[in-house]
């Protein structure tokens, strides 16, 4: 009868073939985010309300080319965006100016991504987008040409 103590090494090639069968999927990175708190002013926007995406992006090649995106070229271009690719995860949300959002519920929170990025809709001029990856608590105030992150 084989016992561990005396052959320590046949529990070897059982764990390492289901670390390589699982596809190594203990180590992926994820979205962090764990809450949110999402303040609007009273005149942000132009008193308009603002569209507001947080993408959960898994492909370097995809990330680097959001990233240089600006807000007003991401909500454009979303829709040929989630053609070209379906899987892409986003949480959208549409925020009143004077309104404070509140949430621990984070659509995305777990979801495999290597960047977890942030745009906002304004009408004026601007990149309105920030990049979150290993943000796990997040606040963030949208004022009335911009938005910026209080605490990360």
């Amino acid at each position: 009868m084989l016992t561990f103590k005396k052959y320590p090494h046949q529990w070897i090639l059982p764990w390492l073939s289901i670390v390589v069968l699982s596809g190594c999927s203990l180590w992926q990175p994820t979205v962090k985010l764990k809450s949110v708190q999402l303040e609007v002013t009273e005149n942000a926007n132009d008193n308009s309300p603002i569209a507001v995406d947080f993408v959960a992006v898994r492909d370097p090649e995809l990330l680097k080319t959001l990233q240089s995106l600006t807000a007003a070229q991401w909500f454009s271009n979303k829709p040929q965006i989630l053609l070209d690719y379906p899987k892409l995860k986003i949480w959208t949300l549409e925020l009143v100016p004077g309104s404070l959002l509140e949430t621990e519920d984070i659509p995305l929170s777990g979801e495999s991504a290597i960047g977890l990025l942030m745009f906002a809709g304004y009408g004026g001029e601007g990149a309105h987008r920030l990049r979150l990856d290993r943000t796990r608590k997040l606040k963030l105030k949208f004022g009335d040409n911009d938005v910026q992150v209080i605490k990360r």
